[in-house]
């Protein structure tokens, strides 16, 4: 059975969702570039991320066109989970835990994107279909805060890093053999940690003082004496 225009698909690899998003928030140079500017972009991301579908986004950018206020205080609770997912990773990365309190806030999320399915007639009556009844974007929001835990139970959590560059602060998972990334990306922030303490060893071996000469009449009278 074709399906529907309100269908939407799993993300196709839920247990790195949650890095995708934290990720709209990105660095160049220790600048922030913001990726969800508006209720569009926001709405657009959500769409290429399978997280609703192309009559969810229709609908959802026509209700908040019309009504500023919504969309702003969407837009916010979409970046204030990015803002937890990011001290979190941030925690982890560093070697400590999440605290009781960021866990009680992530909860609070995943307990908002309760939903149920109802099976429903299309419009033509032609064919039935299964249909998502609740909240559209607080769903979204809950499926990116469920990757996140179930990347915490079903994983190892220390394998979740912040890139070193202060100037990337790139949050990812640490897949390779030996678990000791400290980049993002090791021909991009990595080569630049190199090159860069290359040149601080390079600037400390050209201010280092010389050692002071010897004095060869001092040497002379003092080995007369």
């Amino acid at each position: 059975m074709p399906a529907s225009s309100d269908t939407i698909t799993e993300p196709q690899s839920s247990e790195d969702l949650f890095v995708a998003f934290a990720n709209t928030l990105r660095f160049e140079r220790g600048e922030p570039i913001e990726e969800l500017v508006d209720a569009d972009a926001l709405l657009a991301w959500l769409r290429e991320q399978g997280l609703i579908s192309d009559r969810a986004r229709a609908a959802e950018g026509q209700r908040l066109a019309h009504d500023a206020e919504e969309a702003t205080r969407r837009i916010e609770r979409f970046r204030h989970l990015r803002a937890l997912l990011r001290v979190m990773a941030s925690r982890l990365s560093s070697g400590e835990r999440p605290s009781r309190d960021q866990i009680r806030q992530l909860n609070h999320v995943l307990r908002h994107g309760l939903h149920f399915h109802r099976l429903q007639l299309d419009a033509d009556e032609a064919r039935y279909s299964v249909a998502q009844v609740g909240d559209r974007l607080d769903q979204a929001r809950a499926v990116i805060a469920g990757s996140f835990a179930s990347f915490l139970a079903d994983e190892d959590p220390s394998r979740l890093r912040v890139c070193a560059n202060e100037g990337c602060r790139e949050v990812y998972i640490d897949r390779s053999p030996t678990g000791r990334r400290r980049w993002c990306d090791m021909r991009t922030c990595g080569n630049q940690a190199k090159v860069a303490r290359h040149r601080a060893r390079a600037r400390a071996a050209s201010q280092k003082p010389s050692a002071e000469p010897t004095d060869s009449r001092v040497s002379v009278s003092a080995a007369s004496d």
